[in-house]
């Protein structure tokens, strides 16, 4: 996939609204007075033309998201609209380019690059061409603050010259108002006749029932301890599917933290596929698992830069002045910033790559028809718990073979043992309830000492590979020296922690609802 970071970037608006349904004779009723409305500025009438674009089967509608090429108005051009706090919060994010980035049909690379998750190979083709005669009006409190702006919408759906249908509607958008400063414009507004609507875009009410039909992962019912393994698979593959696609949106947009969730969901659906793998088709479930594999890989350098860059920017601030800190940073920062930025471009090269819209090809098919055992038809309270169990017992082994002197390996590989524990209690505690969330906090106890020793570990190695480096002078030398003694402490510490936490942990009382393998 071409690069799209060469193009304009879209410049972003939050926006929070209010829709409300009204009828012809529907007569806008005076709102000065209204809390700290003071008065309704007429602001203009304008003529819009929105072509909005989607995939066939209006994927990007099915997830509350729409995107138009608009003319008319002050604000035209491409708009991909986003929603933020889930569908009906009334809150979005819409990413503007201008009109000149496509033509209609030719959505630009830079917004169709965004949805790439949701929409995979699919072309995104106009579905809807909206035409709207509006009516702008601004609320104003006595000393001019503008509250938000009504907009009085009369739109008809066309095919070429035929008007296929008409609705008309009102939207409230928040512009400098305060919390509750407008509940009684909304009142007036529903006293006078207005209804108030699901939150639907224009193009959602447009394009029928398709439109408003669940996504192609959808949101699945609570699981019970008597419904079949085979409905908790479903889900669990369902929900670690959706963080995947939902932190796919971060990533491209720079969010905070979004690189590293993309990553935990990987390894968690890698991790839940491994503990049910007697309830699915092995060939299938180790396919995915071979492709998540690759894909925590490709995120795996710029999350640990990110991390131990922390780390180490922390640790440089408590070196005494008189052994440098300042070149110790100075060389930590450029090599882990080069290699974090090296390493997100290796992420977002994963994203854009034709393997990774495979996988999602391919958890799509996952959620929605799981090649599965025979065994999977049982019951989860009957099916579930010795799964943990077999988990769990590879973790006591390994617990029992670390030493406090023992390589750092052995640790390393306690802590994955300690984390498939964990995200297998979470996976079926939707089934199992308590028990399940129970053993899987106390397991995090453990994993926080252990991903401790992880970091220091990797911190250690790190700083030994820097001081090592050619035209590192002495004292810079020696303060990466003080720095790696700290974070060996560091790992003995994690170390002591663990082993003394353990017994606390692997209290049988914890277990008493699992069943032997």
């Amino acid at each position: 996939m071409p690069d799209a970071k060469d193009g304009p970037k879209p410049e972003t608006y939050r926006e929070s609204e209010r829709k409300f349904r009204i009828h012809g004779l529907f007569a806008l009723p005076d709102l000065a007075g209204a809390g700290p409305v003071s008065g309704v500025e007429e602001r203009g009438t304008y003529d819009l033309t929105a072509v909005y674009h989607d995939t066939g089967d209006l994927r990007l509608a099915r997830e509350g998201i729409t995107l138009r090429r608009r003319e008319g108005g002050s604000d035209a051009g491409w708009h991909l609209k986003l929603p933020v706090g889930g569908l009906g919060s009334g809150v979005r994010d819409e990413l503007r380019l201008p009109l000149e980035a496509g033509e209609v049909g030719d959505v630009p690379q830079e917004l169709r690059e965004l949805v790439t998750a949701i929409t995979r190979t699919a072309p995104l083709v106009a579905v809807a061409t909206l035409q709207t005669k509006r009516v702008s009006r601004v609320l104003l409190t006595a000393d001019g603050r503008e509250l938000a702006e009504l907009t009085d919408d009369d739109v008809s759906v066309v095919d070429g010259d035929r008007v296929v249908v008409k609705f008309h509607e009102l939207e409230l958008e928040d512009l400098e108002a305060r919390p509750g400063e407008l509940d009684e414009s909304v009142e007036r507004l529903l006293a006078a006749g207005a209804v108030p609507g699901e939150f639907a875009s224009k193009a959602v009410r447009a394009l029928g029932p398709m439109a408003s039909a669940p996504s192609d992962i959808p949101r699945l019912p609570a699981v019970g301890p008597k419904d079949s393994a085979a409905v908790l698979v479903r889900a669990f593959i369902a929900e670690q599917a959706r963080k995947l696609r939902e932190n796919d949106l971060g990533v491209r947009r720079d969010a905070e933290d979004a690189v590293h969730q993309v990553r935990v969901a990987a390894r968690r659906l890698r991790s839940g596929l491994k503990v049910f793998r007697p309830l699915l088709d092995r060939e299938w479930a180790d396919g995915l698992r071979a492709e998540l594999k690759w894909l925590a890989g490709e995120f795996s350098a710029a999350r640990d830069r990110e991390v131990l860059r922390e780390r180490l920017d922390e640790s440089v601030k408590h070196l005494p002045h008189d052994v440098e800190p300042l070149a110790a940073r100075s060389l930590i920062d450029r090599h882990l910033g080069k290699e974090a930025d090296d390493g997100r471009e290796r992420a977002l090269a994963a994203l854009r790559s034709d393997r990774y819209v495979a996988l999602h090809d391919a958890l799509v098919d996952a959620v929605n028809a799981p090649r599965l055992t025979k065994s999977a038809e049982k019951a989860c309270a009957d099916v579930l718990p010795p799964l943990v169990a077999k988990a769990w017992k590879r973790l006591d082994r390994d617990v029992k073979g670390l030493q406090l002197d023992g390589p750092d390996e052995e640790w390393h590989e306690a802590r994955k043992a300690a984390k498939q524990v964990r995200y297998a209690c979470e996976a079926v505690a939707p089934a199992l309830g308590k028990p399940a969330k129970r053993l899987a906090k106390q397991v995090e106890r453990v994993t926080e000492h252990l991903g401790e020793h992880m970091d220091a570990s990797v911190a250690a190695h790190t700083l030994q590979g820097f001081a090592a480096g050619s035209h590192v002078g002495g004292r810079t030398g020696f303060a990466l020296g003080l720095l790696y003694c700290e974070e060996r402490a560091a790992m003995d510490l994690a170390r002591h922690e663990f082993l003394d936490l353990w017994p606390e942990v692997a209290d049988p009382k914890h277990r008493r609802w699992l069943r032997p393998t």
